[in-house]
């Protein structure tokens, strides 16, 4: 699997629609004093000319300004955030920072230059990618702070359980271990196709001569998630599975090792260790799980008002065209009047709402994730 940096963040939104920006430094949104610039923009876009090329073709132009209208939207939302944090006195220490950073490096790479080097080939600013984390660390200090008082009755909890029974049926499962042998591009060796059959009938053998499946896992087996516990995988339901080892797991009752099967990750021996029928958790088994749920969409309904607030009693001017990509990406009809200026920004002050202060973007780009 292709490593990935999860950074919380709006990378990977942005570079949907991302496309090319010109190199200008014109102010494109100004909140309280502060300017918004081409410049600015375009270090948040620099992944996507890297990793979505396609996308900066000259046709798709409205894409590029809706792209510019939700980072100029994140962009103000957390300088409304950090300006809120220093009137109540949050900060993120330098401890805090460097511990998560860390965790960012490690997380997902063996070593620090491995995290650099798919920075640099993923085409990510590093200092932007830091204050991206920065502004993550000090909007969750915000939204527990803002969300503290949130609290979900055991009544509340019984009456979702009650209601949404469905939702609480586990499927039949089935406990699998198996023996991966990898090929081609899956395989950091290369083996050819040939090498990794003769290899896995090798293993096959040797369980038919008496060798345990675990041991032989343990040995052979080039999944690495598993060649340290005899093969196993967990449970699974079905729909979870590549179609080929689905097909041939289900079909296995308790202890039985199937012939060799083919998928896109190579040669496997499946062996199906347990089984569960289709069964109903009960309320004690999921009440934390629902009480989590509803209190994080209670959370993340309060979090949203409270960043709207912040944006009514801010003033935020927009340029005319990130205006306009405003007006045609929002599910909410802008409340108030909007003044425009000579200099073609538009102007939104006390209980005005700008266009970009739709719930769905405000959520998409700030709110802590879970």
């Amino acid at each position: 699997m292709k490593k990935k940096i999860f950074l919380f963040f709006i990378i990977t939104l942005i570079t949907i629609l991302a496309m090319t920006l010109s190199a200008c430094t014109s102010s494109l949104a100004n909140v309280n004093g502060y300017k918004i610039t081409q410049g600015e923009i375009d270090k948040y876009l620099s992944s996507a000319k890297v990793q979505n090329p396609d996308l900066f073709k000259a046709e798709n132009k409205d894409d590029l300004l809706k792209a510019e209208a939700q980072i100029i939207d994140y962009i103000i939302a957390n300088k409304l955030i950090e300006k809120y944090a220093g009137e109540n006195k949050l900060s993120v220490t330098e401890k805090e920072f460097n511990d998560e950073y860390s965790k960012l490096q490690t997380t997902s790479f063996k070593t620090i230059e491995e995290f650099n080097k798919y920075l640099k080939d993923s085409g990510i600013d590093e200092d932007l990618l830091k204050t991206q984390l920065k502004n993550q660390l000090l909007a969750n200090k915000v939204y527990e702070k803002v969300t503290a008082d949130i609290t979900v009755a055991d009544t509340e909890i019984q009456k979702y359980y009650d209601d949404n029974k469905d939702a609480f049926i586990m499927p039949a499962q089935i406990k699998i271990s198996h023996i991966l042998i990898k090929y081609g591009d899956q395989d950091t060796a290369k083996k050819t196709k040939e090498a990794a059959l003769e290899k896995i009938r090798m293993v096959q053998q040797k369980i038919a001569d008496g060798e345990t499946f675990e041991n032989m896992a343990n040995k052979y087996s080039e999944d690495e998630n598993s060649n340290t516990t005899g093969g196993d995988r967990g449970y699974f339901s079905k729909g979870q599975l590549v179609t080929e080892f689905e097909n041939v797991a289900f079909t296995l009752n308790v202890g039985q090792i199937s012939d060799i099967v083919e998928t896109t990750y190579g040669f496997h021996l499946i062996k199906v260790t347990d089984k569960k029928d289709e069964s109903m958790k009960t309320f004690d088994e999921v009440k934390d799980s629902i009480k989590q749920y509803l209190e994080s969409n209670l959370k993340s309904d309060k979090f949203n008002k409270f960043l709207l607030g912040l944006k009514d009693a801010a003033v935020i001017k927009y340029s005319k065209d990130i205006e306009e990509a405003n007006n045609a990406t929002t599910t909410t009809a802008a409340q108030g009047t909007t003044s425009t200026t000579g200099s073609g920004t538009q102007t939104t002050t006390g209980t005005e709402t700008s266009s970009s202060q739709s719930p769905t973007t405000q959520e998409q780009m700030v709110t802590p994730s879970s």
